[in-house]
């Protein structure tokens, strides 16, 4: 019993110093200094930056996009534009030929692939080459119309650049893209057999005098001239007054014509206008001189440089309510990873300037540089604006399909 209580003695003595020994860890110790984990987190390594995709880098690279910059090192670009040695232009028209050779001149060492296509085939080769990553363009100089503004655009296929040495050009003809040059389109009458136009206003073109007696480019089978077709719908308000000024009356609108704009393309449809593939044969059906029966016509302003020469006899139908014609426009602007994008910036810097647009500078064409002087009995582009309206590209995209339709339906229907 002795040995007993010895031994529990120490084991009560073993188990209250082992309690006193378990009382120093950091639990009853105070917490350590805010700071010091402040001081920690600050030295743990910063996570990674998301690597750029190869288009952001190649955006980055080329300061376009959201890295667009509007100051421009143009020795470092014309240095880089001759290392890349190569330029491909898609272009809607002939003279990209012409203004090729003067890029031929003055830059040797960077060689020109300047190719005519059609404004169609320019938009068709952009959409394929980038959905399919196998870029060859480097500059779209084209209209593209409404398929521009309502799908390349849209899609990054194509992007803004505008060479900082054109000064004075207002930022709406910078956007989405910069405009390079304008063209209008005209109401016109043969100027032989009339002394002035026939028609004062827009719907008369709709009344049965005029019933298959007018020529346009087939809108059926050309967006560009169904667009302008859809901007004249577009401008619903001032068709009506233009209703009201010639009628004496409100319009009635029928169940399928939600407006006047609507209203007048049903009936101007409904009048039989003859379709044409081109806008060469539709000056040559209604313009060509010794002609007996007179016609009126939508025609390119700019074709008034063969009236000058005899070749034509047509005259505009200025005064028309409530506009004489729609203005559009051709765009510049840097293909998406562009394989040739220095020369690219380049090309479009030459391009705008009076050197590069010299194929372009005649009679009836205007740009957006507005130290441009237009040549002896041109309106200028500020009183030529008055009285055309720009096409209505986006509502024009918006409404293509349906436009095309409804003008089918009605075409030539009593």
């Amino acid at each position: 019993m002795k040995t007993f209580g010895k031994l529990l003695t120490l084991v009560i003595l073993f188990s209250f110093l082992a309690g006193c020994g378990a009382a120093t860890p950091t639990a009853s110790e105070p917490e350590q200094p805010a700071e010091n984990t402040a001081s920690e987190a600050a030295e743990a390594p910063a996570e990674p930056a998301p690597a750029l995709t190869a288009k952001e880098e190649w955006l980055k690279a080329n300061q376009l996009g959201q890295y667009y910059s509007d100051t421009q090192d143009w020795a470092a670009i014309e240095e880089a534009a001759k290392k890349e040695g190569k330029v491909v232009v898609y272009a809607n028209s002939s003279k990209i030929a012409k203004a090729s050779e003067a890029w031929a001149e003055k830059y040797p060492e960077i060689a020109i692939e300047g190719y005519d296509l059609g404004g169609d085939d320019v938009l068709s080769k952009t959409v394929g080459e980038q959905q399919s990553g196998l870029v060859v363009g480097d500059v779209w100089f084209s209209s593209g119309g409404a398929e521009l503004v309502g799908n390349v655009i849209p899609h990054e296929y194509v992007w803004r650049f505008v060479p900082d040495t054109l000064t004075g050009i207002p930022e709406e003809l910078t956007q989405p893209l910069l405009m390079s040059r304008f063209g209008t389109t005209i109401l016109a009458y043969n100027g032989e057999l009339n002394d002035e136009c026939p028609v004062d206003n827009l719907w008369a073109l709709t009344e049965p005098e005029w019933r298959g007696r007018f020529f346009i480019e087939d809108p059926l089978n050309d967006a560009s001239t169904l667009s302008k077709l859809i901007t004249i719908a577009y401008h619903a308000e001032e068709m009506h007054d233009a209703y009201v000024a010639y009628y004496g009356t409100e319009p009635v609108l029928d169940e399928d014509t939600p407006d006047a704009g609507w209203l007048w393309l049903k009936r101007f449809a409904q009048n039989a206008p003859i379709p044409q593939p081109g806008g060469d044969e539709v000056d040559s059906a209604f313009a060509t001189p010794g002609m007996t029966e007179s016609y009126l016509a939508f025609t390119s302003y700019s074709n008034y440089a063969d009236v000058l020469e005899g070749a034509l006899v047509f005259e505009p139908c200025w005064g028309v309510t409530p506009v004489v014609g729609i203005q559009s426009q051709s765009y510049l602007g840097i293909m998406n990873q562009a394989p040739h994008p220095n020369a690219a910036k380049l090309f479009i810097r030459f391009i705008t300037s009076a050197e590069g647009r010299d194929p372009w500078a005649k009679f009836g064409t205007y740009f957006a540089d507005p130290t441009y002087e237009v040549p002896e009995g041109q309106m200028s582009l500020e009183d030529i604006q008055a009285v055309t309206w720009f096409i209505a590209e986006q509502y024009a995209y918006d409404n293509l399909v349906q436009a095309r339709d409804f003008y089918l339906l009605n075409l030539g229907t009593p």
